[in-house]
């Protein structure tokens, strides 16, 4: 399928309240990206360098004033980054989501992502060995893979954008197929603080 196709699908589930459903294809929407910038890594090693490369676009949109670059989340799932690290963003949307959703395996509502306020950016909940990412988790893999330039070539349906959270800001897609640069500029006029978060009392020793 194409990386478009798996956009629009996203997005259009994301419409009908299919959070799960636009989750999958929002993923997919990454995995199909990756696989042309780095057709020689394996699945799990490409899908989260792609996240972890495109930090600046994803971590803004994803969990606004979160360094998702350096947290590591209390859940005991192995990390790409090495043995007996605990995972950061990439490692658990690719565990807990990608995966799950490859396989067809129901994803236990406890570790859903957070879709009780659509249009609040951010909504987070953590508890040892669990975490929950918000809605728009799914808008900031669709904008990873959008900007990337190996998709110039794709598009949606006119009239679909990224949900920022924001009702002031959206961002049509098809104006920034390929545009990496020019997106993270505009990312960057909205800047805020960033904080790495610390769960010291539950990743005090190694995941394993």
């Amino acid at each position: 399928m194409k990386v478009g196709d798996s956009i629009r699908l996203a997005i259009d589930d994301f419409g009908r309240g299919e959070i799960e459903a636009a989750m999958l294809h929002a993923c997919n929407a990454v995995d199909g990206t990756a696989k042309k910038v780095y057709p020689t890594r394996r699945v799990g090693d490409r899908f989260t360098a792609l996240i972890r490369d495109n930090d600046e676009i994803f971590g803004p949109m994803a969990l606004r004033g979160v360094n998702t670059a350096e947290t590591r989340w209390p859940v005991r799932i192995k990390s790409t980054l090495g043995r007996n690290v605990w995972p950061d963003t990439a490692d658990l949307i690719y565990v807990q989501h990608r995966c799950a959703h490859g396989h067809g395996d129901e994803l236990p509502g406890d570790i859903a992502l957070w879709a009780d306020h659509i249009g609040i950016a951010s909504q987070l909940h953590v508890e040892q060995g669990k975490v929950r990412l918000p809605w728009n988790t799914i808008f900031a893999l669709i904008a990873v893979a959008v900007v990337e330039p190996v998709n110039i070539d794709q598009r949606v349906a006119d009239g679909q954008y990224l949900d920022w959270g924001d009702p002031k800001i959206h961002f049509e897609i098809n104006d920034w197929w390929g545009r990496k640069d020019d997106f993270r500029a505009k990312l960057a006029t909205q800047p805020g603080p960033l904080v790495t978060m610390n769960w010291a009392k539950w990743t005090a020793n190694p995941p394993f």
